[in-house]
């Protein structure tokens, strides 16, 4: 998406509305510096350019409706955001320094590609205006950005033609001068125009229409086209070079191999980079490239076997490489087993999938095949095309194996003794001429000598390293057993199942505070001091490890006292257990020992800590219930005095009432979960209670107390239970005043009771910001509230604990949800008896 270019009528709108900004805001406005300008902006709304107004927190405080078209946002969501996430990191960084130059009071203009976060990288215009206050102080700035990509696009492919046309006459001069073939190729159409040298090259008569990319394709030795196809496509990729370079064969209409050549080409591309057109030349190259091809083959076969160490590898290598070397279409290596009585197909290529089943990896060495006669005669055995091939072999005819129109198998001779044979097809009729018949005999020679090299190697590789693997894994292991028990943080003993102590970590000496002690035997662990429970020392039949080892016992943390030199006491945890091998024979036992003290002191710590605080708790609680009393008196006879107060005494009155009642309430939570914690349970009194009838004198009292607030109370079914009525306004009360505290003031708290089923189910219902869901879990904890909104001074956290315990009391269910589409739910589930 691309906006046209402002006028110069735009940028001197947004002149004149500064000014006039200017010239009608006084200095020291306060926040509302910028609101002014904001609405003049709004004028220019529909303006074909992204038109904004930042502030100088970076801010967007006005946007038009350019942006929702370019970010693909809605304006409301992008209003109070930062250029930062709006623009993306790339795009913000690359125009901060504009951001900052008008914040500073300087007008900014430039032009440059901008990666933006949505939308990608764009070619823009920008100006940034600044907002300058009558004070001289700079609120803002006002930015004008339109994308000019397509006018630069335009340009550059105007410069792009003119380089084009230059470059391609250039090319045909120097191609014409060197006598080459030169082609054309169009990617829209697919076509090809070559001159007749060209066609000359490719076998074609001269003049004629323009060649498909198929037709030419057609033209390629099979081996070549993918090739040749993929290079000239990735040539045309706009982010390539450009460049087209290959070496292909060309074939006859009987698919024979008429000449090497090789290919360049140039692809030119619009200002889009979609290409448009290539140049090229086509040079004959058959005498030379036949001459290195045969040279490469060569060593390519001696390097790969020089490689090959084993019969695996070098059965792989002689098929793949060899078949290379002679241009086959397929081939294959079979040797003769040790028993001499079958063929062994060890590797082949070029044959259709699934072609060489199970029945043809291992067959008779009878098998009418040419690999018998190649091994009988030790001779090469030649067939230049097929019907020669079925007059030996007609039970063949319609194998899927079959595949050529020439065949070749070549036995494998070490000395006097012939190991097996490979043979080749070839895809057209072949005249073996002698001096490929030398190159099939020598590779076969070399390929033999390598495949028995192989077997002696292999051999002797297997038992070697059957040695080192079993040496290199002992010493693994040893080793790692080494450094896992010296780093470990806990001691650990190794026995032997006698009793033996044969390892100990270097954590030993640490935990127990003595060096660790080789024990011979069981009887020698006395060395190690420690102590029961009880306070009675351990026998050295009495340590976990020894237990383990004697009877099989696996032990879990046993506490053990360890007495330190300097007389004090250190915890520590002792596990033991046996190892057994597969077959469940017992081969050491283990004895791990961690240091505990520490933890065992901040649990006592911690206990203690509980207990004063808690008792400083009822302490306070319950002193402070005197003076409130007192004070609840007092504004109680101040407000029923037979002397009429003034309206203002009444309210300060009536206030310090109201506050008294909330700190006693304060008070009577804390009692309460002073009482919980000291092991106690709620008391509760139960009688025939109708909890709708609870639920409407709570709700009407704080409908007095809150005539702003709305409360709606929905009731459904038998409400009647055996409950505790005191406890049962309590639970409402705090429930309600939570909605009060957390929910939002213009929406109704909903009370819904449901007494159609076994249970009466309670709903208290506000609407409000979520509670977070990494609070739900433990949002009836003690000294837990809602959320940090709302009046957190009517409350200390234990209105949901206390919920809690009222609802534990009467054996209920309690749960709360809690989303911005349901609002937050609190649901009691009360049994009726």
């Amino acid at each position: 998406m691309s906006v046209s270019a402002p006028s110069s009528t735009l940028r001197e709108f947004i002149d004149k509305l500064l000014l006039l900004d200017r010239s009608l805001q006084l200095p020291g406005l306060g926040p509302d510096e910028h609101g002014f300008l904001e609405k003049l902006l709004i004028t220019a709304d529909v303006a074909p350019v992204l038109l904004a107004y930042v502030d100088g927190a970076e801010r967007y405080r006005f946007c038009n409706q350019a942006y929702e078209r370019w970010f693909g946002e809605k304006r409301e969501h992008i209003l109070g955001r930062s250029m930062r996430e709006i623009l993306g990191e790339a795009a913000y960084e690359l125009v901060r320094g504009d951001i900052q130059a008008a914040l500073s009071g300087r007008w900014v203009r430039f032009e440059r590609v901008v990666p933006y976060r949505i939308g990608g990288s764009r070619m823009v215009r920008a100006d940034y205006v600044p907002h300058v206050l009558p004070d001289g102080r700079v609120a803002g700035f006002v930015g004008m950005v339109e994308d000019i990509t397509e006018l630069r696009r335009g340009e550059e492919a105007a410069r792009m033609a003119e380089a084009l046309r230059e470059s391609e006459d250039r090319l045909r001069l120097a191609l014409l001068s060197a006598q080459l073939g030169i082609w054309e190729f169009n990617p829209l159409t697919g076509q090809r125009t070559w001159d007749d040298r060209c066609r000359e090259l490719f076998g074609l008569p001269s003049g004629g229409e323009s060649v498909s990319q198929e037709a030419f394709l057609a033209c390629l030795h099979p081996e070549d086209r993918a090739r040749a196809d993929a290079e000239m496509k990735a040539a045309l990729e706009p982010e390539g070079g450009g460049r087209y370079q290959v070496e292909f064969r060309t074939v006859d209409a009987r698919g024979r191999v008429v000449r090497w050549l090789s290919s360049h080409g140039q692809v030119y591309f619009d200002a889009r980079r979609q290409p448009v057109r290539c140049v090229g030349t086509a040079r004959d190259v058959t005498v030379s490239r036949r001459a290195l091809l045969r040279m490469e083959r060569l060593y390519a076969l001696s390097s790969a076997l020089s490689q090959a160490l084993l019969p695996e590898e070098v059965a792989q290598v002689v098929v793949r490489e060899g078949r290379v070397a002679l241009e086959a279409l397929s081939a294959s290596l079979a040797l003769v087993s040790a028993d001499g009585t079958m063929f062994e197909l060890r590797a082949a290529y070029g044959f259709p999938e699934g072609v060489l089943d199970e029945r043809w990896r291992c067959f008779p060495i009878d098998t009418p095949v040419m690999f018998r006669e190649a091994v009988r005669t030790g001779r090469p055995v030649l067939y230049g095309n097929l019907a020669a091939f079925l007059r030996d072999y007609p039970e063949l005819a319609d194998s899927p194996a079959l595949v050529g129109q020439a065949f070749v198998a070549l036995p494998l001779r070490v000395e006097a003794r012939i190991i097996g044979a490979f043979g080749f097809s070839f895809e057209h009729e072949w005249e073996f001429t002698p001096e490929e018949l030398r190159l099939m005999e020598a590779l076969g020679h070399q390929c033999a000598m390598a495949i028995e090299r192989a077997r002696l190697y292999a051999a002797e590789r297997q038992a070697r390293a059957e040695a080192e693997r079993l040496r290199d894994r002992l010493s693994a292991e040893s080793t790692l057993l080494e450094a896992v028990l010296q780093q470990l943080p806990v001691s650990v003993v190794i026995a032997e199942p006698g009793g033996r102590i044969v390892r100990g970590s270097a954590a030993v000496e640490t935990i127990w505070s003595q060096p660790y002690v080789a024990s011979g035997s069981i009887s020698e662990y006395a060395a190690y001091k420690g102590f029961h429970a009880d306070g009675r020392p351990y026998a050295p039949e009495e340590w976990p490890l020894s237990r383990s080892l004697l009877h099989g016992e696996t032990v879990v943390r046993e506490p053990v006292t360890v007495v330190l030199p300097d007389g004090s006491l250190r915890k520590v945890d002792v596990s033991a257990t046996l190892v057994r091998d597969a077959e469940g024979r017992t081969v050491a036992g283990v004895a791990v020992s961690t240091d505990v003290t520490q933890h065992h002191q901040l649990q006592e710590a911690l206990r203690r800590e509980g207990e004063v605080r808690e008792k400083l708790l009822g302490i306070v609680s319950h002193d402070l219930r005197n003076p409130l009393q007192a004070m609840s008196t007092a504004s109680h006879l101040l407000l029923t005095s037979s002397e009429p107060l003034t309206p203002l005494q009444r309210k300060w009155v009536t206030r310090v009432r109201t506050s008294v009642q909330r700190m006693d309430r304060l008070i009577q939570d804390l009692l309460e979960f002073v009482r919980i914690r000291q092991g106690e349970t709620l008391p509760i009194q139960r009688q025939a209670v109708c909890l709708e009838e609870v639920c409407r004198t709570i709700v009407d009292e704080l409908q007095a107390a809150h005539p702003h607030r709305q409360f709606l109370l929905e009731a459904h079914g038998d409400t009647l239970g055996e409950w505790d009525p005191e406890r049962l306004m309590q639970l409402v009360g705090n429930l309600l005043a939570n909605a009060l505290t957390h929910g939002s003031e213009g929406t109704p708290i909903q009370v819904r009771i449901d007494g159609e089923g076994a249970q009466v189910v309670l709903e208290v219902v506000n609407q409000g910001h979520p509670i977070p869901p990494e609070l739900l879990p433990r949002i009836f904890e003690p000294f837990t509230r809602a959320s940090d909104g709302g009046n957190a001074l009517k409350g200390v956290g234990l209105g949901l604990f206390i919920v809690h315990e009222i609802v534990a009391a009467h054996r209920g269910h309690i749960d709360v949800h809690s989303s911005a589409e349901t609002g937050t739910v609190f649901q009691v589930s009360l049994p009726r008896a």
